[in-house]
């Protein structure tokens, strides 16, 4: 069977701004995501009223649920001179001066940024997140790699807004986000084991909970950790 391309297209019910995306799937799917977006998927034989319905009769829990997020979203720190930047779950004082090129560096505590611009100050640090990420990543999936008889082919680093990783089984490709070179290390290495976890079950099932028991069994409480930083 011939598999069609998603398509997504804006969705608005009782004032609810979403986003629906038709594809290949068996059923209906929602989800609030932690910027506060709405994200609808449909199958495409299901018609366009059932799906407005499908949304207004989960009205009032996406409106709690975007107002929890309000709640826990973290104030963006802005990225100024004497400001502050995390790294690795510690905060750095920010230096920052005005060059024609972006870039950063951490040394004693302080991350010290140049760049032309606000966008430029956000990739240099983004580019320094993703340096700290590669040290980080190649002990730890060598270590994990070796316990859990799974490793990755390849692994891409990027700013991710509902997810802190993913895994393509397919070809053992492992996606993280950069934020998590702003939380503690025990972070990273719960992601990975997570997504290493899903070579040898791809679903969140049962044996999929026993293995992650096995190989990191306080796994619950780092993603707990986690879940309060959106």
């Amino acid at each position: 069977m011939n598999r069609r391309s998603s398509r997504s297209e804006p969705l608005h019910v009782q004032g609810i701004d979403a986003e629906l995306t038709k594809k290949d799937i068996k059923n209906l799917r929602l989800r609030v995501t932690p910027d506060g977006r709405v994200a609808v998927s449909a199958p495409w034989h299901v018609p366009h009223e059932a799906i407005e319905a499908f949304v207004a009769g989960h009205r009032q829990w996406i409106l709690t649920t975007q107002a929890k997020v309000r709640l826990a979203a973290p104030v963006k720190e802005p990225i100024v001179d004497g400001g502050r930047a995390r790294l690795w779950g510690t905060w750095h004082e920010l230096r920052v001066a005005d060059g024609p090129r972006a870039s950063a560096t951490v040394h004693d505590g302080v991350i010290s940024i140049v760049a032309p611009d606000e966008a430029g100050r956000a990739r240099a640090l983004d580019n320094l997140y993703r340096r700290e990420l590669t040290h980080r990543l190649e002990p730890l999936h060598q270590q994990w790699a070796a316990r859990i008889g799974r490793s990755a082919s390849t692994f891409k680093l990027r700013r991710m807004t509902s997810r802190w990783g993913t895994c393509k089984t397919s070809t053992a490709v492992i996606t993280l986000n950069l934020a998590l070179a702003e939380h503690p290390i025990a972070a990273l290495e719960y992601v990975l084991v997570h997504e290493l976890t899903h070579l040898h079950e791809r679903g969140h099932g049962p044996r999929f909970h026993h293995l992650m028991d096995t190989y990191l069994p306080d796994w619950r409480a780092r993603r707990a950790s986690l879940r309060g930083h959106p």
